[in-house]
């Protein structure tokens, strides 16, 4: 098999009603995406319904939460879930966690621990994917007696982590199916010190290279009008600038991030972007695009025409050995709909694919 490439959309954009969104899948689909990704965001459309929507309206798509986390829900409900969905569709469900740091909180007290909730979560579901009866008492999560009183179809349900930090990109290692490195970074250096850490916790478990999927995040836009596509790109390179930067909110709270060595971005540049919040505005102002110029845009996202970025992720994916798969967080240039900006995209996607594989 090639590379194997997952779609995955900013939520924080869609303002459109469910059925369009489960109305991509099948685009999707026959652009040779392997996966396809829905968001778990507080408030937003309920990630369950819309992976079942998706996963009845396709026939080989996979479907992955991504990403869910251990707060907004008891994992064992989350397992359940997954495994109701994973029976439905005959084995196309993949279980995408993450520490949930970048979501509001629902409960009054700090959510201590993220990378501990999320080996609770796992061990829970794991087991419960088995069949087994779970009782278990974690240093975060624990519960009592938790068992599907249904056959799971799969009892090795794939579980993905998504991770940016240190501690949890060894956590992936160590634990994940599939490792999601998620940084909106094109850097090779800091792609390498990534797999660096994946390796040395895959080796806390004994894990041998190769016994499990690894894949990057790429934020994009593809088009056969590449500037357009350039210019499109430019709100997902903003995002991934301010998160590598550290200066959006939830970056700042983090003790252990600090700017990759590769991170280019001039101070003034970070300053101004840091006065837009992604999180509740989900168009970047042109006076802020225009400082994302195209030097500084080749270093957080992949942006042109099919045949351009098919070469830019062949080139990038031959220099990371072990990396299976890519995220593709895509944004269209501009249409009548988002929609329909994607499902045009769908078919670009699709040029692309086929040469990235040929």
């Amino acid at each position: 098999m090639g590379l194997k490439f997952t779609f995955d959309l900013p939520t924080s954009l869609w303002r459109e009603p469910a059925e369009r969104f489960v109305a991509l899948a099948p685009h999707y689909e026959a652009a040779g995406f392997l996966r396809f990704g829905v968001a778990d965001w507080r408030f937003y459309p309920d990630l369950f319904v819309e992976m079942t929507a998706c996963l009845q309206a396709t026939k080989r798509l996979e479907l992955e939460s991504l990403v869910t986390d251990p707060f907004v829900r008891h994992p064992s409900l989350t397992a359940v879930a997954m495994a109701t969905m994973d029976d439905l569709s005959r084995g196309r469900v993949v279980f995408g966690l993450g520490g949930g740091l970048e979501q509001p909180a629902l409960w009054p007290h700090e959510r201590a621990h993220p990378m501990e909730a999320v080996r609770d979560a796992i061990a829970i579901c794991r087991g419960m994917f088995r069949g087994e009866k779970v009782t278990y008492r974690g240093k975060v999560i624990s519960v009592e007696g938790a068992k599907l009183d249904f056959k799971p179809y799969r009892a090795d349900l794939p579980i993905l982590i998504a991770a940016r930090g240190k501690r949890m990109i060894e956590l992936a290692g160590e634990l994940a199916d599939i490792v999601h490195l998620a940084s909106f970074f094109m850097g090779l250096g800091h792609r390498r010190e990534e797999l660096e850490r994946v390796s040395r916790g895959a080796a806390k478990a004994g894990r041998e290279s190769g016994s499990f999927e690894i894949d990057i995040t790429m934020p994009c836009s593809v088009s056969e009008d590449g500037r357009a596509a350039k210019r499109a790109a430019t709100r997902p390179a903003a995002q991934g600038i301010l998160w590598m930067a550290g200066a959006e909110k939830y970056s700042r709270e983090r003790a252990d991030w600090k700017r990759p060595d590769e991170f280019r971005v001039p101070d003034h540049v970070v300053s101004a972007l840091a006065k837009w919040d992604f999180w509740t505005s989900p168009y970047l102002p042109k006076e802020l695009a225009d400082l994302v110029t195209d030097d500084i845009l080749d270093q957080f996202a992949l942006a042109g025409t099919p045949e351009e970025c098919a070469q830019r992720i062949r080139a990038i994916v031959r220099e990371l050995p072990g990396v299976t798969g890519v995220r593709l967080y895509a944004l269209p240039p501009p249409s009548a709909s988002w929609s329909e900006g994607y499902v045009a995209m769908a078919g670009s996607f699709r040029r692309m694919i086929e040469l990235v594989n040929a």
